[in-house]
């Protein structure tokens, strides 16, 4: 098993690229979305943006050790500001919206104020659950604070010639849903029911090139932060031969592994330090099955497209 890391290029050159690319697109008076559909049947998928965040952990407290949660309302509004300006298709937000709070309408405000900050972005936002969301909330009172419908927690999407799964792993070992106070955030499991659906659904979407997100990490089950069933998860995405990157959060330094040819990437936690200077987000481009990632403040580019581990 390669749990390899360390992947990356140039920042700049990359970043760049983006950039130049992305721009080239809007100067065309081309979407992601009507290229896509004004592509013929034989030719490659056209490029694809999109946003990620996650571990915002937004809440009105003081700072606890190296998490700013007041913070995280500057840093989301800074990364939705660039997200505009690339013109992404979506944004997903990868779990740990918000922080814990004393009572559940405390959380209720907390959501409120940093889905304020959000909807000020004009594209399509998909929310995965984190542990952290179901504190005190139900995954409906969340889910249903974000403006979106609370069943299901999972679920798949397309974006042109694109395939898109989030996934939910706030579930016990027998498969019951977290609910407050219910569950220990280092014991999480997807169960045989959501697998059964994810297989199903690849299946499906068999060909298209397709991208996972969670929050809980799925490269390795035997970290505190790890889907407790990862390898029979990771199985089924192996098996599907179309899953060209997973997007994680929870483990908040961040990080890049490779298994069964499938790059799994943690995002840094935006909560993570004072200051604009500490904000954490990125970048997506898809062209057809290669990826290009792009990061901004804390999180670092990475290179999902080199097969030997870089420095």
């Amino acid at each position: 098993m390669d749990h390899s890391d360390n992947l990356t290029t140039s920042r700049e050159n990359r970043r760049q690229f983006l950039r130049q690319a992305t721009l080239a697109t809007a100067a065309a008076g081309i979407c992601p979305l009507a290229a896509s559909a004004a592509q013929g049947a034989d030719e490659a998928p056209a490029d694809l943006t999109f946003g990620l965040v996650t571990d915002v952990h937004y809440a009105d407290a003081d700072t606890k050790g190296t998490r700013y949660y007041r913070d995280s309302l500057p840093k989301l509004t800074a990364a939705i500001k660039e997200f505009q300006s690339q013109k992404v298709a979506f944004v997903a937000e990868l779990g740990d919206l918000i922080n814990a709070g004393p009572s559940k309408q405390a959380e209720r405000e907390y959501l409120k104020t940093i889905c304020r900050v959000f909807d000020t972005i004009d594209c399509p936002k998909h929310y995965v659950l984190g542990n952290h969301c179901v504190d005190t909330l139900t995954k409906a009172e969340f889910l249903t604070g974000c403006d979106r419908r609370p069943e299901p927690t999972y679920y798949s999407f397309d974006v042109g010639d694109y395939h898109f799964v989030i996934l939910d792993a706030d579930f016990l070992e027998d498969g019951t849903s977290y609910e407050p106070g219910n569950f220990q955030w280092t014991k999480t499991w997807i169960p045989k029911k959501e697998q059964e659906w994810l297989a199903q659904d690849l299946a499906k979407a068999k060909g298209r090139p397709t991208v996972v997100f969670a929050h809980q990490i799925l490269n390795d089950e035997n970290d505190a932060h790890g889907v407790k069933n990862a390898p029979e998860v990771r199985a089924i995405l192996e098996a599907s031969g179309d899953v060209v990157a997973v997007f994680q959060g929870h483990m908040h330094w961040g990080g890049l592994a490779r298994i069964g040819g499938i790059p799994y990437c943690t995002l840094r936690a935006m909560v993570e330090g004072a200051g604009l200077e500490n904000n954490a987000f990125a970048i997506v481009r898809l062209h057809g099955r290669k990826v290009e990632f792009t990061g901004f403040g804390k999180q670092r580019d990475w290179d999902f497209n080199e097969d030997k581990p870089g420095s």
